[in-house]
């Protein structure tokens, strides 16, 4: 009934997730493994690939290092999936995605997440906009380490390995173009039944950056900003906000070796002016030539 995929690198971690589904999924289930050490595929290609295998009607795309803590929580996500409009479900992600360059996640108010997230001291509990007997909560995009989805769907929109040549913001587009559509709803499962753990965080490098650009350029530009149906989102915050989470992706982008920098400071002093844009524009302009 369900096929996970996974694109591995670990042996020992792969191991220890089908020993975890094993004894929590409850449903019928088949493993599809890409073993990336060999195929140094993307990560598009390796999931189209292996979706391409399934044999049963729901496809569940996930990393290797994470680990169920709840049981029988396979009936429960293939029941939400079985609704028609239903398009993604995941375990973290957002409400909204302004134009501004970023992953999936931008204001707190807009994120939802329910899962235990390993830090860099302890796990904590990571719980955004989840509420007592609402057990999926409706987002446009999604984090990528657990995506569920229809196998009609993903093969309607596969992930788009033509564009997407690394392992960045496969995710983003992926869960974007699927809630594009207007047909589909994706959703965080908020539920008790479902308890996911995810043993790593993310990490932004000069790739990420790179990929990021030029997916928003390329592909997104002319159809941001997009919203999930039930979120009000006024105007003039979305214009401030648009300005302020610009400013925030051009001060990471200044740090680090990324030819587009440049660009991206160019197209940053040239926004919108306000008062507060002037004196982010001065701060940027410093920060780029002080680096240089």
């Amino acid at each position: 009934m369900l096929s996970i995929i996974v694109c591995s690198i670990s042996p020992e971690r792969l191991s220890a997730l089908q020993q975890n589904l094993k004894a929590t999924v409850g449903i019928e289930y088949e493993v599809i493994a890409v073993d990336n050490r060999v195929q140094k595929w993307p990560i598009a290609k390796a999931y189209n690939y292996a979706a391409r295998l399934a044999k049963y009607p729901y496809l569940f795309f996930v990393h290797e290092d994470v680990k169920f803590h709840s049981f029988e929580w396979g009936g429960v996500i293939v029941n939400k999936l079985r609704e028609p409009d239903c398009g993604v479900i995941g375990f973290i992600g957002s409400k909204v995605k302004l134009k501004a360059y970023s992953g999936w996640g931008q204001n707190p108010k807009w994120i939802c997440a329910y899962l235990y997230q390993k830090g860099h001291d302890a796990t904590y509990f990571n719980v955004h906009n989840a509420y007592l007997g609402t057990p999926f909560e409706e987002v446009v995009a999604l984090d990528g380490l657990g995506l569920f989805v229809r196998k009609e769907i993903w093969e309607s929109y596969p992930f788009d390995e033509r564009f997407l040549t690394g392992f960045h913001c496969y995710d983003l587009d992926f869960t974007l173009q699927i809630a594009a559509t207007k047909k589909y709803k994706n959703y965080v499962c908020c539920s008790n039944q479902v308890l996911i753990e995810h043993f790593s965080l993310g990490s932004l490098n000069v790739e990420w950056f790179k990929d990021t650009v030029r997916l928003h350029r390329e592909k997104w530009d002319k159809i941001l900003p997009i919203k999930s149906s039930d979120c009000l989102l006024d105007e003039k915050f979305r214009r401030k906000e648009e300005e302020r989470f610009f400013n925030i992706f051009l001060r990471e982008i200044l740090k680090c070796d990324c030819a587009e920098k440049k660009m991206i400071l160019m197209e940053f002093l040239c926004f919108p002016f306000s008062w507060k844009h002037f004196f982010h524009c001065l701060s940027a302009l410093y920060r780029y030539y002080f680096r240089k």
